[in-house]
């Protein structure tokens, strides 16, 4: 039985340059003249059928005033509850203005305008170094996304993805619109990874020496730091809030499920089976880890207390189904499922109820939840080469956010980032 578990072959070092990325994860906007008005939640994206919200956005000042709108414009614009329009056409219920100037740094005044009510729902001042211009309108959209809906947005996340080229692989992180790509693990055969809950550091598998471990990059510091190595096959895991990581190992015959403390110390071996159990998530709560296993005959999640214990298979439809996800709120779990020969990707309620198919052509594969569990980003062939994609939970709005000449795979949602 074979996981699609890749080839160990080391790579080439390379210099990693620090200053690419010492501004990824730092607080560079500094905020003043704020008002916003009593909260009011115009669109509750929870309920079923809500009605897009038409909104126009214009711009004056600086030339960089444009591309701060359009980033706006598309950030808005993909979360599927917008309808935007021309400003200078009718019917726009909500307006935004953004005025740019630009000298030292950057300077972003925006109002945002209730037309129906005729009352301001917004007004703030950005300021950030010139080379921001993008993070400081994800953060725009960020706000204007708030007051509109009451819920955090996502568009100062980040999303990790695998590189990979002719026996290479490595580990990239990009804003989540697929801008800014950055090169994070160069050496070592990268596959498996994970975030930490507060954002700072990645943990990922990588074969040194054709020999396999788990290692911790802090993206601040990027110090690297070997958590665990062993005989075998070692891949990386989910990892808790309370900083526990889940990974499969195969020191002692067989892939098995092990947890331990991010801090080297606890180790557990918390599966025994005569099968192959890999790819181990926790529950948003810490509580539950899914993994797969062929204990049954063929690949299929299953869900246990994280100590091992009660352990109930998830997933009976499908003779071929892996790589669980755990959406944000722990009432679905994402994973792919094979079906006509080809991978799709279903999400299933915790409980094994309401199965639902999210894709239907070509091969799509490794679903990753956005922090507010409104995406999914996966990887797919739909365009030949494989890219990562980004689409709602019903299977809508998507869109390719890595290059067409880049293959590119197993994509992880960053957490909310400070």
């Amino acid at each position: 039985m074979k996981f699609n578990i890749t080839e160990s072959r080391a790579l080439t070092v390379t210099k990693i340059l620090k200053h690419r990325v010492s501004f990824v994860l730092i607080c560079f906007l500094a905020f003043s003249l704020f008002t916003s008005a009593d909260a009011r939640i115009y669109i509750d994206i929870t309920a079923p059928g809500f009605r897009k919200l038409p909104i126009s956005i214009s711009y004056r000042g600086h030339e960089a005033a444009k591309e701060a709108a359009e980033i706006v414009e598309k950030n808005l614009g993909f979360t599927g509850i917008f309808y935007l329009i021309d400003p200078d056409i009718l019917g726009a219920e909500i307006s935004v203005k953004l005025d740019v100037e630009i000298s030292e740094g950057i300077k972003a005044d925006v109002l945002v305008f209730d037309l129906i009510e005729n009352r301001q729902v917004l007004s703030k001042r950005y300021t950030a170094p010139k080379k921001l211009l993008r993070a400081l309108a994800h953060t725009i959209s960020n706000d204007i996304y708030y007051e509109i809906t009451g819920r955090q947005g996502v568009f100062r996340t980040k999303i990790s993805y695998v590189v990979s080229t002719y026996r290479k692989k490595w580990l990239y992180i990009m804003d989540w619109d697929g801008a800014n790509p950055v090169r994070i693990v160069t050496k070592g055969l990268t596959l498996n990874h994970s975030w930490t809950h507060d954002g700072l550091n990645l943990v990922y598998a990588s074969a040194r020496k054709k020999k396999w471990g788990i290692y911790m990059r802090n993206l601040r510091t990027f110090r690297e730091t070997v958590l665990f190595k062993a005989a075998g096959l070692n891949l990386a895991g989910g990892i808790s809030r309370d900083n526990r990581i889940a990974f499969s190992s195969s020191k002692d015959g067989n892939p098995e499920i092990y947890v331990m403390n991010i801090n080297k110390t606890g180790l557990k071996k918390i599966t025994r089976s005569f099968g192959i159990d890999v790819s181990p998530v926790f529950s948003p709560d810490g509580k539950w880890i899914a993994f797969v296993s062929d204990r049954g005959g063929s690949p299929q999640i299953y869900i246990m207390d994280s100590d091992g214990k009660r352990l109930r298979r998830l997933t009976f439809k499908g003779s071929y189904n892996t790589s669980p996800a755990w959406s944000p709120d722990g009432n679905w779990v994402a994973f792919v499922g094979r079906k006509h020969g080809k991978n799709q990707i279903y999400m299933i309620k915790s409980d094994g109820a309401d199965l639902i198919q999210l894709t239907d052509r070509r091969n799509n594969e490794n679903p990753s939840f956005s922090p507010d569990g409104m995406f999914i980003t996966f990887d797919s062939d739909k365009a030949g080469l494989k890219g990562i994609y980004l689409m709602n939970i019903n299977g809508g709005e998507l869109k390719r956010i890595s290059p067409r000449q880049i293959k590119a795979m197993n994509p992880q949602w960053s957490p909310y980032i400070k």
